[in-house]
C-alpha cells in the first residue's frame, strides 16, 4: 500500500483510487544557479490560452485527474489557468515565469511556473511542463529563476502543495528542497501504510531478521510523530497541524 492511494475491497474485487489528500511543503528562499536551456520570460494574460494547452498535456494523464472524463478534464484546465489569473488563490505574482522555444519566429510556451502572494507569503499556484520538453530541468530551470526574483524582492519562504499520490511531483519537490510540513492527517496515513507492509510481509514469511527490525524501527518511528502530532493538537487545535486549513491564509 502507498500511503497516497486509497484501497477498498467490494464485489469481490480491488478498488485502488486516488485520496483527495494535498501535500503542504515549504522551502526558504534563496538564490539558485540558473543555466536554461530554453528562453524565460515573465507570464502576460496573453499567455492564458497557450497556458490552458499546456495545462492540459501536463496533467491529462496524472493522478490529479484519475478517473476523469476528457471533457472534464479541458474544463479543469481551463477553470486552473484562469482563476490563476483572477487571483482566486492570491495576487499573481511579478516572479511567475514561462520557459518558450522558438520555430520559425513562432513562440511556444513549453512550461511554466505561476506564483501567487497569500497575505503571508508567496506560493508555487501551477508548475507544469509540456510531456514532450520534461526531463530535461525546465522545471527545475523555471522555479530557480522565479525564486531569484523572490530573493530580490525580500521573500522569505515560498511555499508549495501537491497531490499526495502523484509520487513524481512529490520527488521532484524534495530534489528542488522544499519540506513537507507537520500534518497529522498525513502522519496517520504514513504510520498505517508502514503497519500494513510489516504485516504483509510477515504473511509472505520472507522476511530475514535485519529487515523486519528495519520496518518494525520504521513503523514505531512513524507511530511516534503520530502522537507528537497529536499531542500538538490537544495543545493547540487541530489547525496546528493541519497545513492544509491555513494555505492560502
Amino acid at each position: 500500500m502507498r500511503p497516497g492511494w486509497r484501497y477498498e475491497y467490494w464485489d469481490g474485487r480491488g478498488h485502488i483510487t486516488p485520496r483527495e489528500n494535498i501535500v503542504i511543503a515549504a522551502i526558504p528562499v534563496t538564490t539558485r544557479h540558473v543555466n536554461s536551456p530554453v528562453a524565460l520570460r515573465e507570464v502576460s494574460t496573453n499567455d492564458a490560452a497557450e497556458l490552458t494547452s499546456a495545462f492540459l498535456e501536463a496533467f491529462l494523464d496524472s493522478v490529479e485527474y484519475c478517473d476523469w472524463e476528457a471533457g472534464e478534464i479541458i474544463q479543469a484546465a481551463e477553470k486552473a489557468i484562469q482563476s490563476h489569473f483572477a487571483g482566486h488563490r492570491g495576487k499573481p505574482h511579478v516572479a511567475s515565469r514561462v520557459a518558450t522555444t522558438f520555430t520559425n519566429g513562432h513562440e511556444s510556451i513549453v512550461g511554466a511556473a505561476l506564483l501567487t502572494q497569500a497575505p503571508r507569503y508567496p506560493i508555487l499556484d501551477l508548475l507544469f511542463v509540456r510531456p514532450a520538453w520534461q526531463r530535461r530541468g525546465i522545471a527545475t530551470t523555471l522555479l530557480s529563476e522565479s525564486m531569484n526574483e523572490l530573493h530580490n524582492a525580500g521573500a522569505m519562504i515560498l511555499k508549495s502543495a501537491y497531490h499526495a499520490a502523484n509520487e513524481a511531483s512529490m520527488n521532484w519537490h524534495h530534489r528542488f528542497g522544499f519540506v513537507e510540513e507537520p500534518d497529522l492527517l498525513c502522519a496517520r496515513l504514513h504510520s498505517s501504510t508502514a503497519r500494513h507492509e510489516l504485516w504483509r510481509r510477515e504473511k509472505i514469511g520472507d522476511l530475514g531478521n535485519g529487515e523486519r527490525a528495519r520496518l518494525k524501527a520504521d513503523a514505531e518511528a512513524l507511530e511516534k510523530e503520530v502522537e507528537r502530532l497529536e499531542g500538538i493538537a490537544d495543545r493547540d487545535g487541530y489547525e496546528a497541524v493541519a497545513p492544509i486549513m491555513t494555505w492560502l491564509k
